[in-house]
């Protein structure tokens, strides 16, 4: 980690003396108070400057290591800033999500118990970490004087958001987005600090590098998540010692730049419990509440990306989410479109959970095995298609696309083993498919 010196990004303002004096003696009593006001004016003017130079003068106390100690020996808060284009966009009017924004509520909070922050820069590789704020102060030194003090310890919200902000403006050096690999980096930072030690991760959380990309994901099932743990647990991309010690807090997961692929609440939620699940298994015993705590944090999609190019990302897809009914003959009886009763309390659910997603496309795909007439076939399927859509509407969910596909290509998922009343059952199916 380099030096609060070494990460100093401006230099406070240097003022010339205000004029100059030709002898010992006092300013003479008859000098008109009319020449005072320009001066006056201009001291007044200099003390409300803003700009660069005025920002690194307000914030340059922070760059000296809280009384005097090296950075992290009061405790340490590291902030992680995913730079990758599905957060921050590719180009100028993508919507980037503006983490600096969303975040200043929050600083009061992260800094509690610590003397030491630093903010850091992530993208596709662990060494991609670059630091825009390392080892500065996060309280005044102790003694001097009180109004210093106080005018200090008002100002660090602000200037950790505009090391956040600065953070989030810079162009990786790759595509892509290796979250892990660059909490992994910043661990062995937090390492060497005595005291609280806490990791504040702003990013979406989804990986296109190592064991936790997620480019072909279903973001669907329990089983999923424990197979990507195993697989980094395994491959010792997280290891029980990574976060040891380290509280951490997950900021913006499933929030995407406005122009990215856009997960469902329920797939949103699937990606909170991936990391929960990462998180605990980098501690060393079962994580406490505050191990492993992920924000309700809502940034705005306001950022405008800069006009150089910036690196593409691999696309990360979130497929569409589709209830496969057990088979037809639960919504329906032999060679009929009507709905049974017993259907309804399922579609019933099924449109709770719907009806309320925004810009998404509802599709209702009706099928029938193969043992009807051919020319019955689409003519069923739609029917049945039709039922569904109908019964959908009727629960308030709007823009329902039914469409009947007739005999169903094999069985999508199902063993080989199958018998073949197993078979008939799954081909003679509905499927609702949210699609976006």
């Amino acid at each position: 980690m380099r030096t609060g010196q070494q990460a100093r990004t401006g230099r406070a303002s240097r003022f010339a003396p205000a004029q100059r004096r030709r002898g010992r003696g006092r300013l003479s009593r008859t000098v008109t108070p009319v020449l005072l006001l320009p001066v006056l004016v201009a001291g007044l003017l200099s003390g409300c400057a803003s700009g660069p130079d005025h920002e690194a003068a307000r914030c340059g106390w922070m760059r000296k290591t809280a009384d005097g100690t090296s950075p992290g020996q009061s405790g340490h808060t590291v902030i992680l800033v995913d730079v990758s284009s599905s957060v921050r966009g590719s180009t100028p009017a993508s919507g980037g999500v503006d983490q600096a924004a969303g975040v200043k509520a929050s600083i009061p909070d992260w800094l509690r118990g610590v003397g030491t922050v630093s903010v850091a820069t992530f993208g596709g590789a662990a060494h991609d970490v670059r630091w825009t704020a390392a080892g500065w102060a996060a309280k005044p030194a102790s003694g001097g004087n009180e109004v210093t003090r106080r005018r200090h310890a008002g100002s660090v919200p602000d200037c950790i958001v505009q090391a956040v902000a600065k953070a989030q403006s810079t162009v990786p050096a790759r595509e892509g987005s290796d979250v892990l690999g660059a909490v992994r980096e910043v661990s062995t930072v937090l390492a060497g600090s005595r005291g609280t030690r806490r990791l504040i991760v702003l990013t979406d959380g989804l990986p296109t590098t190592g064991c936790a990309d997620l480019r072909d994901a279903g973001f669907d099932g329990a089983l999923e998540t424990d197979a990507i743990v195993q697989r980094c647990s395994a491959d010792k991309e997280v290891t029980t010692r990574t976060l040891a010690s380290v509280e951490t807090v997950f900021v913006g997961l499933g929030q995407t730049a406005d122009n990215e692929p856009q997960p469902s609440p329920a797939q949103e939620e699937w990606v909170t419990g991936l990391w929960r699940r990462l998180c605990a298994a980098a501690h060393p015993k079962p994580a406490e509440p505050t191990d492993c705590a992920v924000s309700e944090v809502t940034a705005p999609r306001t950022l405008s990306g800069k006009a150089s190019r910036r690196p593409g990302d691999p696309a990360v897809e979130f497929p569409e989410r589709t209830w496969k009914q057990a088979g037809a003959r639960a919504l329906f009886d032999p060679n009929s479109a009507v709905l049974r009763a017993a259907a309804l309390p399922q579609l019933a659910k099924i449109a709770v959970q719907v009806r309320d997603l925004d810009g998404v496309r509802i599709r209702v795909l009706g099928y029938v095995d193969p043992r009807g007439g051919s020319g019955n076939n689409l003519t069923l399927s739609q029917a049945r298609a039709n039922a569904v859509r109908n019964e959908l509407e009727r629960l308030g969910v709007r823009g329902v696309i039914a469409v009947g596909k007739g005999v169903p290509d094999g069985c999508p998922g199902a063993a080989d083993s199958l018998g073949t009343e197993q078979e008939l059952q799954c081909e003679r199916r509905v499927d609702i498919a949210v699609v976006r």
